[in-house]
């Protein structure tokens, strides 16, 4: 994969061809869903990130109440952790783990407060991540009062992955802010309850 770090308005970017990955549209794109999803103030023990996101973890950082004490992260390219290293700011503490997240995750066995997918290689979630066992996978690693927030931008995608989340949570929301789709998904109504 081809990446381009920029800077816009003072801030690192990291894109590719027609998207970005790391800061700028993605950035604000996961701060309307925190806001949308009344997920501001939020308190976070454990999270787990599947694609490592320096922007994803500001947004935790600034906004999680109190923000979460450990981040794992399930990446697959070394670039990307070497360029987010280099060039952002990356507030909370955190571990990597280099791999595909459709294998890696089976090697876990924490559980989390917040799962957040965030994969992508141009505008397509990589395919054996929309799959039924991945989806088990990461339903066994969420805590029983823990949310799952997943990003996708294709909508052939999104439907695919809307009908897989049914199949394995009982709450799932779904949201379109511009090109993407925030899903939402729970075991139990939250402690805090559902912002709709």
């Amino acid at each position: 994969m081809r990446y381009r770090l920029e800077w816009r308005k003072g801030e690192p970017v990291i894109s590719g061809e027609s998207v970005d990955y790391v800061g700028g549209q993605l950035k604000r794109a996961w701060e309307e869903a925190f806001a949308s999803y009344g997920l501001i103030g939020r308190g976070w023990h454990q999270v787990l990130l599947i694609g490592m996101g320096a922007s994803l973890m500001q947004i935790l950082a600034q906004t999680g109440q109190p923000p979460p004490s450990q981040v794992l992260i399930l990446e697959k390219d070394p670039e990307i952790v070497r360029l987010q290293e280099a060039h952002f700011v990356l507030p909370l503490p955190y571990q990597v783990y280099l791999g595909d997240a459709a294998q890696t995750i089976y090697e876990r066995t924490e559980t989390f407060d917040g799962i957040f997918v965030d994969a992508f290689i141009e505008w397509e979630v990589p395919p054996n991540l929309l799959h039924k066992d991945f989806l088990q996978a990461l339903h066994h690693r969420l805590n029983p009062k823990g949310l799952l927030l997943w990003n996708v931008l294709l909508t052939k995608q999104a439907k695919r992955l809307e009908t897989l989340l049914r199949e394995t949570w009982p709450i799932v929301r779904i949201r379109r802010m511009g090109n993407h789709y925030f899903f939402l998904a729970g075991n139990t109504e939250a402690d805090w309850g559902w912002p709709f």
